[in-house]
């Protein structure tokens, strides 16, 4: 991978060319222009925002893509899996104590069921979720030496998860979805935990967006899903 610390930015601009509102992301990588449009002004804030983040932390940016190197890393990534680690490490340096916590939690909730459901010997959730929330997803965390049931469930996850373009398809995404309604022991999670949840979940495909992993994000076309009334306020 050949890279640049020499990156400028320039301001948002609107669209011009096009019928329906759009915004323009535009920068420069060793003096090669790069831009991307987006469909609003919010997600075209929030991508500048990132490579504004990057090139502040002094990361070099990939002459091919454009990209940092860290959100090279999640464009690569090919299983949700393995994005869903190059999520929390590119969000995980600026990211609050607080905001870490959801980082985590989010995709250790929906990731063990974004799987190959025929797969034979799957782990049991509750595995599956520690192995991913204290283990996998930390960055700090990923040395820490694995017991052997542990080890055994990251090389499932490896091996059955889904593609992250799987996830265009209605059915897979609300089975994340469905999994963010209950606690481990089955019963019905926190409305407030639902929501600080989903909107991680919601986050990570968006960025699947923006990196043209995915065509839009699925979870806009999800439109008979609620909170249950079972779950707890």
């Amino acid at each position: 991978m050949n890279t640049s610390y020499d990156v400028k930015f320039w301001e948002i601009r609107r669209n011009q060319s096009s019928k329906t509102p759009s915004y323009v992301v535009r920068w420069k990588v060793d003096g090669h222009e790069k831009s991307k449009t987006l469909r609003t002004k919010a997600l075209a804030e929030s991508f500048l925002s990132d490579l504004r983040q990057a090139a502040k932390r002094g990361e070099a940016f990939d002459l091919a893509t454009g990209l940092p190197v860290s959100m090279s890393k999640v464009k690569s990534a090919v299983t949700w899996f393995a994005f869903a680690v190059a999520y929390v490490d590119m969000k995980w340096p600026h990211a609050a104590a607080k905001t870490r916590d959801s980082l985590t939690d989010g995709p250790a909730t929906v990731t063990p069921v974004l799987v190959d459901e025929n797969a034979p010997g799957k782990p049991e959730p509750s595995i599956l979720r520690e192995a991913l929330r204290q283990y996998v997803l930390p960055p700090n965390s990923r040395q820490l030496k694995r017991p052997d049931h542990i080890a055994v469930a990251i090389a499932w996850l490896e091996r059955h998860s889904l593609t992250v373009r799987d996830l265009a398809k209605v059915r897979n995404v609300r089975l994340g979805l469905d999994a963010l309604t209950l606690t481990l022991d089955g019963q019905a999670a926190a409305a407030t935990a639902i929501a600080r949840k989903r909107s991680v979940f919601y986050n990570a495909l968006q960025y699947a967006v923006d990196l043209e992993e995915l065509a839009a994000n699925p979870l806009d076309k999800v439109k008979a899903w609620g909170l249950r009334k079972c779950v707890r306020s």
